[in-house]
């Protein structure tokens, strides 16, 4: 289990574009994080079956710009299919720091 223990720290790093306070109270909601789901084994790839989309972080922190785009590559060769990327300017939860903006890119994926 991850556990975030410098709650200051973790905010600046994960809730980014936020006031500093209200990142701070972000973070104590996601104190804990499973550690399988950074090291454990795929068993389903899910996105080798159905359309994929990735809401690309530019501002993140946590998973820079330069690993999300590996990972939307690796999912494009070994799915062979194509990924819909759309960049934002957002740290690492954009759902919290822009929410209308991830609803509207939401919206307009169907």
């Amino acid at each position: 289990m991850l556990i975030q223990s410098d709650i200051p720290r973790s905010a600046s790093l994960t809730f980014l574009g936020l006031p500093r306070e209200e990142g701070e109270i972000w973070q104590r909601r996601f104190t804990r994080h499973s550690a399988i789901g950074f090291a454990g084994e795929l068993t389903h790839a899910g996105y080798k079956n159905i359309p994929v989309s990735y809401l690309l972080c530019e501002d993140d922190l946590v998973i820079p710009f330069k690993n999300q785009r590996d990972g939307v590559e690796l999912v494009v060769k070994e799915s062979e299919k194509k990924v819909g990327v759309m960049p934002i300017k957002a740290g690492h939860f954009p759902m919290v720091s822009q929410p209308q903006k991830v609803v509207d890119w939401i919206l307009n994926l169907t």
